[in-house]
């Protein structure tokens, strides 16, 4: 039978399957990820006063509003007692891609699950008389944090429907 596989359209979400599948295998095999396979560090609760501090990287990119629709609604569930990691981010063209684990209570609860938000103020791009060119708009940066904070805000209400 041919392979039905076709590369052209693999997505995002394949890769981030496939690269979650090989960390679920090397736990499997004995808790050893393989080079590579590091993931942003825990999340504390926003709404509280955690001792445990991001690592900067995670909180550039996605620290979250203690005002957010999933910080309330989890701190009026769960107090204190709740924590996210962000286990993959990615960003797809104009798309920021998270895979957000929530981890709840004092038995440790798991969900998890993707978010997604769109970049507003994207580089522009293209080809004028066979020139490529791109144009970088300021705040670029800025707006890409804001991007994952916002995925990071809709996997954690993805999680939360799951509850």
């Amino acid at each position: 039978m041919a392979n039905t596989q076709r590369p052209e359209l693999s997505s995002v979400f394949d890769d981030m399957l496939t690269q979650n599948k090989k960390r679920f295998d090397d736990l499997y095999r004995g808790g050893r990820p393989s080079a590579g396979g590091s993931a942003a560090g825990p999340q504390g609760p926003v709404g509280s006063q955690a001792t445990a501090v991001p690592s900067p990287a995670a909180a550039a990119s996605a620290q979250l509003d203690p005002g957010s629709a999933a910080v309330r609604r989890l701190n009026e569930r769960f107090g204190n007692d709740w924590r996210y990691e962000i286990a993959d981010k990615q960003r797809d063209g104009d798309e920021a891609i998270v895979l957000c684990k929530l981890i709840l209570g004092k038995d440790g609860a798991v969900r998890t699950q993707f978010g997604s938000a769109k970049l507003s103020k994207g580089p522009v791009s293209g080809a004028s008389d066979g020139v490529r060119f791109r144009v970088a708009i300021a705040g670029a940066e800025q707006d890409e944090r804001d991007a994952f904070r916002c995925a990071t805000e809709a996997a954690l209400m993805n999680c939360i429907d799951l509850i």
